[in-house]
């Protein structure tokens, strides 16, 4: 009964410690008791088959093992979703009056590169008031060594064109909160989701830009040391401090120390001897971010004493705010290909296929600019196949608006779905994926401007996602769990069409 009254005591100091004991938690004491009842039945079995030959026939039932979220078992498990291959490093330092802005971004990545090759030896055509599109349009020419001379070489605005892509492309990221840019550093698709949760997603992650699928647990310390005098005293001096503090984040909380980045460290008002650090958790899983997060509530209750950086954070009982923090949409210009484009504006097309075994419903009427996948995710080709071969993928459509999330939990038949972590996808361009989209304009003069739509055309992994018939107006809804079952293979890009031009779209 010891390990009984132990568990209860513990509970109750929880409870004490002004820690509410959550559902998991609950459900794991729950097991634990029963697991513990069980014993004791089955001990006193044998002792009376021992002592008085009874015979006992007695089923004793046995819960399923629930590991603690904090076991060796569960951060075992951790690398399925954290990969060690990535690790962080310290892009850019901003200084401000009382403050730094830190970004933090995979070592693989080549974020402010290309700021550095920005000029300002762009010619622009006569009369030009909005420059926006013409300094994507330069800064992507720049990315693969076209000259900037819009006079000479005029700036393409139409559905097959490229740079109109690349403008829809900003216009996507900037809506939700993101950077485009652009690199020539060669990037695997299959490590696209992890370096994601680190802040920086590619064309293999871009459609989890659309819905907010990896959420950060933010948090803002407290800790007692100087921020002129401890911290910011120089450039190294912040560097070691960012990496000593999230490598003991991350060995508190038994991770890697990719799920750790700080975002900003500033002085406390009113505390000259006291700064603030604002950072985040993120994994490619909500729910062991969810008890990452957790934990590290409970131990920043009490006070760390590891012998740490830690042992400065002001003990107390901290918010968690979760929100999206993918800063940057990073995209490798030749990993546009021509040779896979496709015009659906042809005619004569028909309208429906088959891969995978599944029904292909062609997306009419727009154009595809393909993406190179063939080499991006090892070198089995067999699942962006075209003969429905065995292990071949279905095609499927993502929306580009956060509505393609919202929209579709807030349905009724998506209800029972709407606490869990997911990722939705149509069957149908036209009238699925395409109701989940936000147009952008493109003004190139006064008098002369054109709205796009863009939807994502992906490959899905079978056997991966449960089926829907709402809320799309045509074919079904597909719901996905793991973000790696979907894969982008082109982006689609459409005119938008007035009232008056429907009937002819």
């Amino acid at each position: 009964m010891a390990s009984r009254t132990s568990l209860l005591i513990m509970t109750n100091d929880e409870f004490d410690r002004g820690s509410k004991v959550d559902k998991q938690r609950t459900m794991r004491i729950e097991n634990l008791r029963m697991r513990l009842n069980a014993l004791i039945l089955k001990r006193h079995d044998e002792l009376m088959k021992v002592y008085s030959h009874a015979k006992i026939n007695r089923s004793v039932p046995t819960p399923p093992c629930t590991p603690s979220p904090y076991s060796p078992i569960l951060s075992a498990n951790f690398a399925e979703h954290i990969s060690s291959q990535i690790s962080l490093k310290i892009d850019n330092i901003v200084f401000e009056s009382n403050s730094i802005l830190i970004d933090m971004a995979p070592t693989s990545c080549d974020i402010h590169s290309e700021s550095d090759q920005i000029g300002n030896d762009s010619i622009y055509p006569e009369g030009i008031t909005d420059l926006y599109p013409y300094s994507i349009a330069a800064r992507y020419r720049k990315s693969i060594g076209q000259s900037t001379n819009f006079r000479e070489y005029p700036l393409t605005i139409a559905e097959d064109s490229i740079e109109t892509l690349m403008i829809g492309l900003d216009n996507f990221a900037n809506q939700h909160d993101c950077m485009l840019v652009f690199s020539d550093k060669e990037q695997q698709y299959d490590q696209s989701i992890c370096r994601a949760a680190c802040g920086v997603a590619d064309l293999g992650s871009i459609h989890l830009l659309a819905n907010d699928f990896i959420l950060t647990a933010n948090f803002q310390f407290e800790i007692d040391l100087s921020y002129h005098g401890d911290i910011a005293n120089s450039e190294d001096g912040i560097r070691k401090f960012v990496f000593n503090f999230c490598d003991s984040i991350a060995k508190v909380l038994s991770c890697e120390s990719n799920v750790v980045r700080i975002f900003s460290i500033s002085q406390a008002d009113d505390e000259p001897d006291q700064s603030e650090v604002i950072f985040g958790l993120t994994t490619i899983d909500q729910k062991i971010t969810e008890l990452l997060a957790h934990k590290l509530q409970v131990y920043s209750r009490s006070g760390f004493s590891h012998g740490t950086i830690l042992d400065y954070v002001n003990p107390k009982d901290y918010e968690c705010v979760w929100k999206p923090n993918l800063h940057y949409l990073q995209i490798r210009p030749i990993d546009f290909d021509p040779q896979y484009n496709y015009d659906y504006r042809q005619s004569d097309l028909l309208d429906k296929d088959t891969r995978g075994g599944y029904p292909y419903f062609l997306p009419i009427g727009w154009f595809r600019h393909g993406l190179n996948v063939s080499t991006k995710y090892g070198h089995d080709r067999t699942w962006i196949g075209h003969v429905n071969a065995p292990g071949e993928w279905p095609v499927a459509f993502h929306g580009t608006c956060k509505e393609a999330v919202t929209g579709i939990v807030a349905n009724d038949v998506l209800l029972k779905e709407a606490n869990e972590t997911g990722l939705y996808v149509a069957t149908h361009c036209h009238g699925g994926a395409d109701l989940y989209t936000t147009p952008f304009t493109v003004t190139t003069s006064e008098d002369q401007s054109e709205q796009f739509r863009i939807v994502f055309q992906c490959r899905v992994e079978p056997q991966k996602f449960t089926t829907h018939m709402s809320p799309v107006n045509e074919g079904e809804a597909w719901h996905f769990v793991d973000p790696n079952a979907i894969r982008p293979y082109g982006i689609l890009l459409k005119k938008n069409c007035s009232n008056e031009q429907q009937d002819f779209c």
